[in-house]
């Protein structure tokens, strides 16, 4: 095998290479900003329940931050939203097409 050859082989495995770790890397981030595979959340009426257990609407007076992690949709299509000083889910951020709320649970 000559040199000129080695060369390229070199570069198709770095590229395979770099192409494995982005394509990992990707669904890495898809699986930590996205916990709706082992979450299920129902409207019914005004309450949502999230995974069996009950948030009602209501406001939050203290400052908070709505993470981009996704915790699932609702059964309508609503995504719910972790907020980021309450990673337990004491408070949810819902929101449809055009509307957001906090929801807390009971």
């Amino acid at each position: 095998m000559d040199i000129e050859k080695k060369g390229q082989t070199i570069r198709m495995l770095l590229w395979v290479g770099i192409l494995l770790v982005f394509i990992i890397t990707l669904f890495g981030y898809k699986i930590l900003h996205n916990k709706s595979y082992n979450n299920e959340a129902v409207e019914r009426g005004e309450a949502i329940y999230l995974n069996e257990k009950k948030y009602s609407s209501c406001s939050l007076n203290e400052n908070y931050t709505i993470s981009n992690v996704l915790i699932c949709k609702t059964d309508s299509g609503k995504k719910i939203y972790e907020i980021k000083e309450y990673p337990n889910y004491e408070y949810i951020a819902v929101y449809s097409a055009w509307d957001g709320e906090i929801y807390k649970k009971e």
